[in-house]
């Protein structure tokens, strides 16, 4: 197990807030971006860390407590969302078999269904219950409170299905404009909810972006089909007074990255990026009033050596490092819940080694 205590300066709280603030750190936080890894770290099924939000909060807690180096906190939530909010169904990672839960089918297949869809109601659609749930707990413990994770976009390729809504993007644009419209609806409504319970300032945002990527879309086609409908949702997340917010650009949005200079975004917002793109020209896109994150190989971490970890993870300190917003060093994506321990212990000697201001 590693042991950072001895040449650090500030706890994993004091580095959090001394970044926000803009203030000098002894050392890059690392945010282990780990849901499933906390469940397999508890020793408890994905099925049930899934299913039952205090199990995941325990494991969360569990995970601060054993690596005491990371800056983590409990998390809750999937990426494969919409589907069972609109209707569909979901399976469990029962006995670990999945990494996460996921919809195995479209709830609709065919353009003239859009008009059939129901409108959701927040209290009782899908996941929401359980993120309800799971805020309760993360407010009593000083914790802030999710705001409704994924995009339109991730919302509408889990009701239509991905190759269908990419399809349905150049034969029935329309269509698409109408389903975003639906779902973009929902997720205010939602909002509303959390954020009348908390309030604007206690509560946070994970914007996950993994449909958005231009190795799915183009570039026009995100400028068409979601750019509106982020900023929509952004705005109104801004006026309600939230200003915790990280943008996990997951896979390859380098052609996006032009989009973001003008989105109505506060201060201190992370930048979490995927390891196809490039720390260093994503830093100079975003500018030194937000926050750099990333980059290292989920492929990497999982199946690489200790020593291909270690050399992985000490690419993305000498290039974010650089960044003068701010860095903190993370997965390029959720951590595989199968990462290897020694792994994570490699994370850990490459920030000893090269992670120190």
């Amino acid at each position: 197990m590693i042991d950072l205590s001895k040449k650090d300066k500030l706890t994993a709280k004091e580095r959090m807030m001394n970044l926000i603030a803009g203030k000098p750190l002894d050392r890059v936080p690392f945010i282990p971006f780990a849901s499933g890894f906390s469940a397999r770290v508890f020793q408890v099924d994905r099925g049930k860390f899934y299913r039952d939000p205090k199990t995941a909060f325990a494991a969360g807690m569990n995970l601060t407590k054993t690596y005491p180096w990371m800056n983590s906190s409990p998390t809750y939530g999937w990426a494969d969302r919409g589907g069972w909010e609109f209707g569909g169904s979901i399976l469990w990672p029962d006995n670990n078999c999945y990494p996460s839960p996921l919809s195995p089918e479209p709830v609709i297949t065919d353009p003239g269904e859009v008009d059939t869809l129901l409108d959701p109601d927040p209290d009782t659609a899908g996941m929401m219950p359980l993120i309800s749930q799971f805020n309760l707990i993360n407010r009593e413990y000083g914790f802030p409170a999710s705001l409704p994770g994924g995009t339109p976009t991730t919302f509408s390729a889990g009701i239509a299905g991905l190759s269908n809504l990419m399809r349905w993007m150049i034969k029935y644009p329309e269509t698409v404009l109408k389903l975003q419209r639906k779902v973009t609806d929902f997720l205010i409504r939602c909002a509303q909810k959390t954020i009348h319970a908390y309030g604007g300032e206690n509560c946070s945002l994970f914007c996950a972006l993994p449909v958005e990527a231009n190795d799915l879309i183009s570039e026009k086609s995100f400028e068409t089909f979601c750019k509106p409908y982020v900023e929509e949702l952004l705005i109104y997340y801004m006026s309600c007074g939230v200003r915790k917010v990280t943008v996990h650009l997951c896979g390859n949005h380098t052609r996006n990255l032009k989009y973001w200079k003008d989105m109505p975004l506060p201060k201190r917002t992370i930048f979490s990026i995927g390891h196809e793109m490039d720390l260093e020209k994503t830093g100079r896109t975003i500018g030194s009033d937000h926050i750099l994150a990333g980059n290292i190989s989920s492929g990497v971490l999982k199946s690489g050596s200790p020593e291909a970890v270690e050399e992985e993870t000490c690419r993305c300190l000498s290039a974010g490092m650089k960044h003068a917003g701010g860095f903190i060093l993370m997965p390029s994506c959720e951590l595989p819940p199968d990462t290897p321990f020694e792994n994570i212990d490699a994370v850990g000697r490459a920030i000893r080694k090269a992670g120190y201001y």
